[in-house]
């Protein structure tokens, strides 16, 4: 009897032990599709902003996080698919993530249970007015919820990149403490310069040469950022030098985790393709057929080009050029500095898992030929 006793005190104490080291924990269950292997997690705002991963195995993966308050999470699939989670203190999630048409289902929590009704009954909408109006319904309901400024983000900046003022009427509807939510803070002082600020470019994809796709959020590698000149074959000189821009930035900040590559907007991919053929650049191109619909010139707001858009390693839009100078400045001020004991040049070619060759070139040149472009 006495030792039936010692053995549930036990059991107490370990169960007592447990609940103690989970206290304000938020942890998400998921199951993921068969030979997923890891999971990206991102901040929507300055409560998380770190870049963290979740390693899936057999399906499955279990994440734990400490937050301070309700923390809007990004997940980023490997399918270029992204969801949110919302992780609030003491809460257990479960998602989901069916093959590539389904829907991904997140339940636990007053929040992810919010927004998954409201995921399920907009996935008809066809227009912005038709979201507009639900979100705006969703506030009516619930003013303080955490889960309206990634409704506005997701939907009326990502999705329909909607006016300013259409997006300022949503954030008046809301209690005035959520107006000042991390997130929305930083969204209106955008509308100053320019709301592209907070946008990631995923669920995009890109063709090399040999008409082989690529998911965007795959390019550049494990670098930190990811410079990408934006360019076509029609654009004739202009285009060509500010693409030969890239390896002069190569070199200078080859110590600063740093990469690049070119993407162009040539509809006709032969014209390209034939410009391009006999290139030795240290990086793989490549083409958006889409041209001025292309979800990259969308997203980046840019009204002409060649341009340079500069990329976080998770594809957060960081900053568009206005002309080189400019982009040199952004450069050396965003780009992490180099290790003192790091002494040897070593340049990382911009190319994703895919086998893809390229050619490199014999001598590299520490400059382009010519940096007579100014991009407006």
């Amino acid at each position: 009897m006495r030792t039936r006793l010692h053995a549930i005190i036990l059991i107490l104490l370990f169960m007592s032990a447990s609940c103690g080291r989970n206290k304000g924990m938020f942890i998400l269950h998921g199951t993921v599709q068969p030979g997923t292997d890891s999971i990206l997690v991102i901040g929507l705002d300055s409560r998380f902003e770190d870049i963290d991963t979740i390693f899936c195995r057999n399906g499955q993966f279990t994440w734990k996080f400490r937050p301070d308050t309700v923390t809007t999470l990004i997940l980023l699939l490997p399918d270029g698919r992204h969801h949110p989670v919302f992780a609030e203190k003491d809460v257990e999630s479960f998602i989901t993530v069916p093959a590539d048409t389904g829907f991904i289902h997140v339940s636990g929590g007053y929040c992810n249970d919010s927004y998954q009704s409201f995921y399920m009954e907009s996935s008809g909408d066809t227009a912005m007015s038709q979201t507009a109006a639900r979100i705006d319904s969703f506030i009516t309901r619930d003013p303080f919820s955490e889960v309206t400024p990634y409704l506005i983000y997701d939907c009326m900046v990502q999705k329909y990149h909607a006016r300013e003022n259409d997006i300022e009427t949503l954030i008046k509807r809301m209690s005035g403490n959520m107006q000042d939510a991390p997130y929305l803070t930083q969204l209106k002082l955008e509308f100053n310069r320019n709301i592209t600020n907070n946008i990631y470019l995923d669920r995009y994809s890109v063709n090399d040469s040999t008409g082989h796709s690529y998911q965007f959020v795959d390019i550049g590698g494990k670098a930190n950022h990811l410079l990408v000149c934006v360019w076509a074959s029609w654009m004739g000189e202009k285009g060509l030098e500010a693409r030969d821009t890239l390896q002069y930035f190569l070199n200078k900040y080859y110590a600063r985790n740093f990469n690049v590559t070119d993407i162009s907007i040539d509809v006709n991919t032969e014209r390209w393709k034939e410009t391009i053929s006999g290139d030795t650049v240290r990086w793989v191109s490549y083409n958006d057929p889409e041209g001025w619909e292309s979800r990259l010139i969308k997203n980046a707001n840019l009204q002409s080009a060649p341009a340079f858009v500069l990329f976080s390693g998770a594809k957060k839009i960081l900053f568009k050029a206005t002309s080189i100078q400019a982009l040199d400045n952004e450069l050396d001020r965003t780009l992490p500095k180099p290790r003192e004991e790091s002494k040897s040049k070593t340049i990382t070619r911009t190319e994703p898992k895919a086998d893809t060759k390229v050619e490199s070139k014999p001598n590299s040149k520490t400059e382009p030929k010519k940096l007579r472009i100014k991009i407006d």
